[in-house]
């Protein structure tokens, strides 16, 4: 049960850092104006601010595991959120991406702070939480498994980011292109939204 669990796990994390999200955009962007160190201390307080919100969710979830109710209330609240995020990659303008549109480079705090607004990273937080604490080894064993996982890989992902902003600059900042990829990226988001309404939330009775 684990070892499929924590490979539901990956595929979703997968998809999530398949698809650009307002941490990628940002280190994206930053990096292709300030250059790839510029970036330490962003993606060093997006971690920061990432494991807060992962470890309070998960905390809130398992203490609520046992209330149905409120399992699928979160459930359907982590939908919303992704639901919101599809609906802005399908509008999303790619001439917003513009590196030059930053003034100044940006640090810890904002690292920190942009987490707590990331709608992406809400959904994914609350339904990976949700979905995968018991079958990972429930309470704070599973909590930290997913943790360090998403943690491990959203790194990996945001130097990748980072890296790749000097030079994939004209493919997401062109009309035609970055307009292509995004939607192509909200198709997969769209479809796992529908693979989650499929299964349902995880509650006790489930």
């Amino acid at each position: 049960m684990e070892t499929v669990a924590y490979f539901e796990l990956l595929t979703l994390l997968g998809i999530g850092l398949l698809t650009p999200g307002p941490n990628a955009l940002t280190c994206f962007a930053h990096s292709g104006i300030f250059g790839p160190k510029s970036n330490i201390k962003l993606i060093t307080g997006m971690a920061i601010g990432f494991v807060v919100i992962e470890l309070s969710v998960g905390l809130v979830i398992d203490a609520l595991r046992e209330n149905d109710t409120a399992m699928v209330l979160l459930h359907w609240v982590g939908l919303l959120f992704l639901a919101v995020m599809i609906l802005a990659m399908f509008r999303m303008d790619p001439s917003t991406i513009a590196s030059d549109s930053l003034d100044a480079a940006l640090g810890l705090k904002t690292g920190i702070c942009m987490q707590f607004v990331n709608g992406k990273e809400w959904a994914f937080v609350v339904i990976m939480m949700s979905q995968f604490i018991e079958p990972l080894g429930g309470g704070l064993n599973g909590i930290f498994v997913i943790i360090l996982t998403t943690l491990t890989l959203c790194l990996t992902a945001m130097i990748l980011w980072t890296l790749a902003g000097s030079r994939l600059n004209n493919v997401f900042n062109h009309p035609e292109r970055g307009a292509l990829v995004f939607k192509f990226c909200a198709c997969l988001l769209t479809l796992l939204l529908i693979a989650f309404i499929v299964q349902g939330p995880a509650t006790v009775d489930a």
